[in-house]
C-alpha cells in the first residue's frame, strides 16, 4: 500500500478523536492499485482501478449508503458516528468528514439504518438506540427496557418503524419514532446471539440467530415467529452459522454462512425450502452480503474477509461475475453496502481503519463457473 494511505499521515489518531467533535476534514481523494482475479486458473494481474481509500481516525465497523454522494459509518471504539460526503468528484476531488458523539460515554455505536431525516444506530454497550438528525446533527437516545441487552442489527421497515435485535437479550424489538415507544418480542431461545435484521418486506422481519443456527422471521400481522433451521441437507452438507443477510422486497431472504462458506436462498412461501450454493473457495469467510436487482437480473455482492475480496455473483445463473481484491495483511473487512445509482461498493476495514469505494468498471466482466447447487 502506498504510504500516503496510512491513517497516521492525516494527523489524527484514536486518542485525539474526542477533540474533533463535529469538526470536519477535507482532503483529496486517493486512487489505489488492486489485484483482480479474472480467470479459472486464478492467475492474478495488477490493473489500475478507480478504487479509493479513505483513512479514518479509528476502526469503522458498519457502513451504510445514504445517497450517491454520502455514506455513514460507525466507529465503535471511539464512540462516534461519522459521515463521508463527496464535495467534488472532478479534479481535484474533495471529500468531507463529519463526526458525531452520542451523549452516553463508551456506548459503542455498532450498526446503522438510515431514513429520510435521521440516522438510527445501535449502541451495543450503551444499551440504547440512537437517533441522529441529519439536519441539526443532534442525537437523541432511547434506553432499551431489557438491561445489558447488547443491541446489534438495526433496520427500518416500510412503515417507518425501527427494528433491532438484542444479542444478549434474545429479543427482537421495534421502536416507534413518533413517540419513542419500544416493544420487545422474546424469540423463545436462549443464547441465540441475534446479530442481523432485515425489515425490507412489510410482511416479515428476518433475523439471524447464529448461536443456534436458525433464521427467524417475525410476522407483525400474526405476532408470531417463523423458525427456519439453517441446514444444508445435501450430501456432505450440514448446519451453517449465518453471517450475512439480505432480503428482497417480497420477503425472500438470502444468507451467507461463515464456518462452511456457502450462500443460500430460502424460498419463503409455498415451497418453504432452502436452495444452497456451495462457495468455490473453501478458505472464504463470508462476513456480509448485499442484493442488487437490476431490471430482471439479480446480483449478489459477497464480502470475503479471509481472502480480502468482494465477489459479485449472478443470482440467476449462480456464477461468479468478478472478484475484486482489496486491503492488506492487517485488514479485517467487516461490512459492505452497494449504491445502485453510481454502482459504487463501499467496504469498511476494521484492521486498516479505512473505508474503500469500489467504482465501476471494476474490471472486464469474465464469468467463472464456480457455484453448484
Amino acid at each position: 500500500m502506498h504510504p500516503l494511505f496510512k491513517p497516521q499521515n492525516w494527523k489524527f489518531s484514536r486518542e485525539s478523536l474526542p477533540l474533533l467533535g463535529r469538526k470536519v476534514l477535507i482532503f483529496i481523494g486517493l486512487t489505489a492499485f488492486l489485484i483482480f482475479i479474472s480467470s479459472p486458473s486464478l492467475q492474478a494481474e495488477t490493473v489500475e482501478s478507480p478504487v479509493k481509500i479513505f483513512p479514518l481516525p479509528a476502526s469503522p465497523f458498519d457502513v451504510q449508503v445514504e445517497n450517491a454522494n454520502k455514506v455513514w459509518f460507525t466507529l465503535p471504539t471511539a464512540n462516534k458516528i461519522g459521515s463521508l460526503e463527496i464535495l467534488s468528484a472532478s479534479t481535484p476531488e474533495q471529500y468531507l468528514y463529519t463526526f458525531y458523539t452520542p451523549p452516553t460515554p463508551n456506548s459503542e455505536p455498532y450498526r446503522l439504518a438510515i431514513d429520510e431525516h435521521n440516522v438510527w444506530f445501535t449502541q451495543r454497550q450503551g444499551n440504547r438506540i440512537g437517533r441522529l438528525s441529519k439536519e441539526s446533527g443532534s442525537i437523541v437516545e432511547y434506553e432499551i427496557p431489557t438491561p445489558n441487552s447488547e443491541p446489534t442489527g438495526i433496520d427500518i421497515a416500510p412503515n417507518g418503524y425501527v427494528w433491532f435485535v438484542q444479542n444478549k437479550g434474545n429479543k427482537i424489538a421495534s421502536l416507534i419514532p413518533a413517540n419513542g415507544t419500544i416493544q420487545e418480542i422474546n424469540v423463545g431461545y436462549g443464547n441465540a446471539n441475534l446479530d442481523r435484521i432485515d425489515a425490507t418486506a412489510s410482511s416479515i422481519v428476518w433475523v439471524t440467530a447464529p448461536g443456534i443456527n436458525y433464521l427467524l422471521g417475525y410476522r407483525p400481522a400474526f405476532n408470531d415467529i417463523v423458525t427456519v433451521s439453517v441446514v444444508d441437507n445435501r450430501p456432505g452438507g450440514g448446519p451453517g452459522t449465518v453471517s450475512g443477510l439480505a432480503v428482497t422486497s417480497t420477503g425472500v431472504p438470502w444468507i451467507s454462512t461463515k464456518n462452511l462458506p456457502k450462500l443460500a436462498v430460502y424460498m419463503y412461501g409455498t415451497l418453504a425450502t432452502w436452495l444452497w450454493y456451495s462457495y468455490p473457495w473453501t478458505t472464504a469467510e463470508l462476513t456480509d452480503i448485499d442484493l442488487w436487482i437490476d431490471s430482471n437480473q439479480t446480483f449478489l455482492w459477497a464480502l470475503d474477509g479471509a481472502n480480502r475480496e468482494v465477489v459479485q455473483i449472478d443470482a440467476t445463473t449462480t456464477r461468479v461475475v468478478q472478484r475484486i481484491g482489496l486491503g492488506r495483511e492487517i485488514s479485517i473487512l467487516a461490512s459492505l453496502d452497494f449504491e445502485p445509482t453510481t454502482q459504487i461498493i463501499w467496504v469498511s476495514d476494521v484492521g486498516a481503519s479505512a473505508l474503500y469505494a469500489l467504482q465501476p468498471p471494476y474490471h472486464l466482466a469474465i464469468y467463472l463457473p464456480v457455484i453448484a447447487r
